[in-house]
């Protein structure tokens, strides 16, 4: 279990995203919330499921390959729907401003780096810490 604890700092900054931002109604953010909190309980229970089925040694090459399908569909089902939180949030946080300073527009390339960093390291983290194929 201690390998899903990287989920948990995701799921932080996408909830506290969505608390803070204006932008989305409460309807949106419940569904927000819900959805990514059911997808994290599908993920790990359907992974569990895999790894109790094909637990018992020698790991056939089934399991790499059910593993690794199933890490790659959760990738895209968290981070497609984070990135577009993130990127709608920042667009709506530009557009409420009246007047851009030159402060805030400096944070534009900061926010895409970091944006990019953390994509990055959870594309890592999926294909190869959970979804490991020898």
């Amino acid at each position: 279990m201690l390998e899903y604890t990287l989920l948990i700092p995701l799921l932080i900054i996408v909830f506290a995203i969505i608390s803070r931002s204006e932008a989305y109604s409460k309807t949106i953010k419940y569904i927000s919330y819900g959805y990514f909190l059911i997808l994290s309980l599908v993920f790990i229970i359907i992974r569990e499921r895999i790894r109790f089925k094909y637990e018992h040694p020698p790991i056939p090459d089934i399991y790499w390959e059910k593993n690794s399908v199933w890490c790659e569909i959760a990738m895209l089902l968290y981070l497609v729907p984070a990135a577009i939180i993130l990127i709608f949030s920042y667009i709506k946080w530009i557009q409420k401003e009246k007047k851009l300073k030159k402060e805030k527009l400096l944070t534009l390339p900061f926010l895409i780096l970091s944006l990019l960093i953390l994509l990055a390291a959870y594309i890592f983290y999926f294909s190869f810490i959970l979804g490991y194929r020898p």
